[in-house]
């Protein structure tokens, strides 16, 4: 698969201004005016209102729907479906063939389902495997990461029913 590479670029602007007054910045507070001195300042930094810490949150755990599976290990946040069958077999699947996870659930995100297509789904690229992950229809949204032995294509988020990835396959 193609590598991208952040590349860092100069643009040189010919104009001296953009013709207006710079605006500071909506992210700082009010600053006092040098010529009032330190009373004033003192005075603008009391009347600065306090943030309260966020509240915690509760750890996120992964439940399975249907108690414990052979095939599947959960460790807090982190879900691991081994699949039941050798590649040997899984390899021979046709294209949109696919083999289900049990149904697990994460806080506020129940019945959901991975799906491993071991020769991709109907749009994936010749050599590729698909996971896809399922979600129940009144779920939240999830942001999460899928590896296929180890390899994985960086954190992705799910805000619909459904979402598709596509990996080079696991055993070349």
């Amino acid at each position: 698969s193609p590598r991208l590479t952040p590349v860092a670029s100069v643009m040189v602007n010919p104009r001296r201004s953009w013709g207006r007054t710079p605006t500071p910045s909506p992210k700082m507070g009010p600053v006092p005016s040098p010529k009032l001195g330190p009373l004033m300042g003192a005075l603008a930094a009391a009347a600065a209102p306090l943030q309260a810490p966020p509240a915690p949150r509760p750890p996120i755990t992964v439940e399975l729907a249907g108690g414990d599976s052979p095939e599947v290990t959960v460790n807090g946040a982190r879900l691991e479906w081994c699949l039941p069958l050798p590649w040997g077999k899984l390899c021979k699947y046709d294209k949109e063939l696919c083999v289900s996870s049990p149904l697990f659930s994460v806080r506020r995100a129940a019945n959901m389902q991975l799906m491993f297509y071991p020769n991709g789904s109907r749009s994936a690229e010749d050599g590729h495997c698909t996971v896809a992950l399922n979600r129940g229809p009144d779920s939240a949204g999830i942001k999460f990461e899928f590896l296929v032995n180890g390899r994985g294509i960086g954190p992705k988020v799910c805000l619909g029913r459904r979402y598709l990835g596509d990996y080079p396959l696991p055993f070349d």
